[in-house]
């Protein structure tokens, strides 16, 4: 049953398909023949009519005639001419709706592929692009010998402006094989400019997908070599390369690919015992540069590694080509140096780039970010910010502060981390004055940190006013009275610590104004706080602690304690350093004794010490690890644990930047001295 079943549903699928196709014309039903003769009779007509009238207006007569003669083949020669003549016409949008509708109800359209065409170039000029050339790409074979060379130039033309470089580059190879002479010579030199925007996966499809006897086969070789270069993929790079000069020797990229392979070799070289320093020799910070050699040389003194220097100028040019010249030149296995903030970023992209381990002595915040290869040993902003804030609010329970800084980058830097460091910790920044680094009065900023500038916010002076006012009226005693009672006004010192992050030399002027205006800071003096509660006549007297940075550190005067020296006004002020050449710990004391044992007359600074631990570091690495590869010494150096160095133990920490204890100092009725474990440790909020 179900054997005769089918049979009689082929059978009637056979006698449907002889059945001739019949369609609807003007409310006749007619045959597909009838309509086509009848239509094509009509066309004629339309055809004649739109012959004086404007492109549009007679490809709206052929578009209301197919509309008529749907499902007609007449219709679809309509749809076709409607179809130019709105491209002729600019309308590029109602060209594809033609042309779409064509294709849609004539698929067997004897102009099919020709309507496919247009409609790829409607496509393009609409912006439709990719849909566009792939549309050409199937349809570029069907086309007539005659039209190839127009349409692979359409194609080319529309992926150049689309950005679309390993279509342009096809395109362009395309056309190329339809031409010769000078205009197949300009097409390659498009094509292969439009090579140097490749990226590596388009550049090594187009080698596969081209014939190997191409011209393009050459250049695109040499961006594969150039690509995996970038890429660090050193093996790739010298096959790509090394393929351009043995397959084409004579060809214009040989001499390019020869010194490529060359490069990597020189890039690929390492001598393990050298250890590569880029600091500025000349220029503005040639004594910076000085103190770093120093530093440097003194660590590997009895050791087998050796230095090889180059000047950086201070300046970022001078540092991307400092490090280049210790791995082409020296073949270094590591370099230290990138002092200067001008140097940072460049000389860490650089180190990057080239693949070499490289120990910043910049102070530049994030400057580890370039890459793995980049490591940092300066102290930072940050870093001095977070110990400060971590011994005031998370050993003394300190939560409300006053801020006190220059406008310059150091002051500003360290404000600002400081800032958002204790606010992270839910501290509070009650008062915060900023000023010219030049200034050299600091009574009205001090003055309107405790709110003794503008009085009329103050409840306690309007009551004052009020009853001076009342009791003298006499416009001269009135006045006197007010003046003396502004000067003896107590300051509003609603915070816990004060942090003046900036300079030695400013710090001078600013202490003492504090002390004018009444601002207790000896926190560590019991006795001179009664002193000065029974002298002031104020019981609820209340001192704030003075917190400063490294800056405090460059003038030995702020500490001097004799009569008339700077040092009675910041007694009990704490800074922070990343070294101190005073200081107990063995490590520093083994460095500072060697130091001014080898430079008689001169005492290490963070510059010395700094550079000392970073050469230091990489040593151990070279002996003890036996590092031979410039990524043997970068994990090596990542893996550093407990190292005792001048500038404290160091633990290279995630970000390849030192974890270690800063250095806090203070000032006692000695001088400046280093605090002690138990003195960090600390009692609570004021207190020492």
């Amino acid at each position: 049953m179900r054997v005769a079943a089918r049979k009689v549903l082929a059978f009637l699928f056979l006698a449907l398909a002889a059945c001739p196709k019949r369609v609807v014309v003007n409310g006749q039903e007619m045959s597909v023949e009838d309509a086509d003769a009848l239509a094509r009779r009509d066309l004629e007509g339309v055809r004649a009519e739109g012959k004086g009238l404007p492109p549009a207006q007679a490809a709206a007569r052929l578009e209301a005639f197919a509309a008529r003669y749907r499902g007609v083949p007449a219709g679809g020669d309509a749809l076709h001419e409607a179809a130019e003549l709105r491209r002729a016409a600019g309308d590029p949008a109602r060209a594809a709706e033609d042309l779409r509708t064509l294709l849609g109800e004539h698929p067997l359209h004897p102009r099919a592929v020709q309507a496919k065409y247009l409609l790829a170039l409607s496509d393009i000029e609409l912006g439709r692009t990719r849909d566009g050339l792939a549309s050409l790409a199937t349809l570029y074979e069907k086309l007539p010998a005659e039209a190839r060379p127009g349409a692979a130039a359409r194609a080319a033309e529309a992926a150049l402006a689309a950005g679309a470089e390993a279509d342009a580059v096809r395109w362009l190879a395309t056309l190329a094989e339809t031409q010769d002479g000078e205009a197949r010579t300009k097409t390659l030199a498009r094509a292969t400019a439009a090579v140097d925007a490749l990226g590596l996966e388009d550049a090594d499809g187009l080698r596969r997908a081209l014939p190997q006897d191409s011209p393009l086969q050459e250049p695109l070789a040499m961006k594969v070599a150039r690509v995996h270069l970038h890429l660090r993929d050193y093996a790739s790079a010298e096959q790509a390369a090394r393929e351009v000069f043995l397959r084409w020797p004579h060809g214009p990229y040989a001499d390019d690919a020869k010194r490529l392979v060359d490069r990597i070799s020189r890039l690929t070289y390492v001598r393990p015992n050298v250890l590569g320093v880029a600091v500025p020799l000349s220029g503005n910070y040639k004594r910076w540069g000085e103190a770093i050699l120093q530093g440097v040389s003194l660590a590997l003194e009895g050791s087998g590694v050796k230095v090889a220097v180059r000047d950086t100028r201070g300046e970022p040019d001078g540092a991307a080509a400092a490090l280049e010249a210790l791995v082409l030149e020296e073949g270094a296995i590591a370099v230290v140096g990138g002092v200067t903030n001008a140097e940072g970023e460049r000389a860490a992209a650089a180190a990057e780039e080239l693949q070499i381990p490289f120990v910043s002595l910049s102070k530049q915040e994030g400057i580890t970010a370039a890459g793995p290869f980049v490591f940092q040993n300066m102290l930072t902003a940050s870093e001095q910010a977070e110990a400060i804030v971590g011994l005031a609010m998370g050993k003394r329970g300190m939560r409300r502060f006053a801020v006190l800084y220059p406008s310059m980058s150091y002051g500003v830097e360290l404000a600002n981390a400081f800032w958002d460091d204790l606010e992270a910790r839910g501290g509070e920044v009650r008062a915060a004055e900023t000023y010219a680094p030049d200034r050299t009065t600091f009574t009205p900023l001090v003055k309107s940190m405790v709110g003794k500038l503008y009085l009329e916010d103050r409840s306690d002076w309007q009551e004052q006013s009020r009853e001076i006012a009342e009791k003298e009226k006499d416009p001269f005693r009135r006045r006197k009275a007010l003046e003396k009672a502004r000067e003896k006004l107590p300051p509003i010192a609603d915070f816990d610590a004060i942090f003046i992050p900036d300079f030695a030399k400013n710090v001078k002027l600013i202490a003492p104004a504090l002390a004018v205006e009444d601002v207790l800071t000896q926190t560590c003096e019991p006795e001179a706080v009664e002193k000065l509660k029974k002298l002031t006549g104020r019981p609820d007297l209340r001192p704030v602690q003075l917190f400063g940075a490294n800056g405090w550190g460059g003038d030995p005067g702020l500490f001097d304690q004799s009569p008339g020296g700077a040092g009675r006004h910041v007694r009990c002020a704490i800074y922070v350093d990343g070294f101190f050449a005073g200081s107990a710990r063995p490590g520093t004391k083994r460095f500072v004794e060697a130091f001014e044992h080898k430079f008689p007359g001169q005492t290490p600074t963070i510059l010395e010490a700094s550079a000392y631990d970073a050469a230091g570091m990489a040593r151990q690495v070279i002996e003890h690890d036996r590092a031979q590869t410039r990524a043997a010494l970068r994990d090596g150096l990542a893996a550093v644990r407990g190292f005792k160095g001048a500038t404290g133990e160091l633990t290279m920490g995630a970000d390849r930047t030192p974890e270690r204890e800063l250095f806090f100092l203070t000032v006692d009725a000695n001088g400046l001295r280093e605090m002690k474990p138990e003195e960090l440790a600390g009692p609570g909020a004021g207190g020492m």
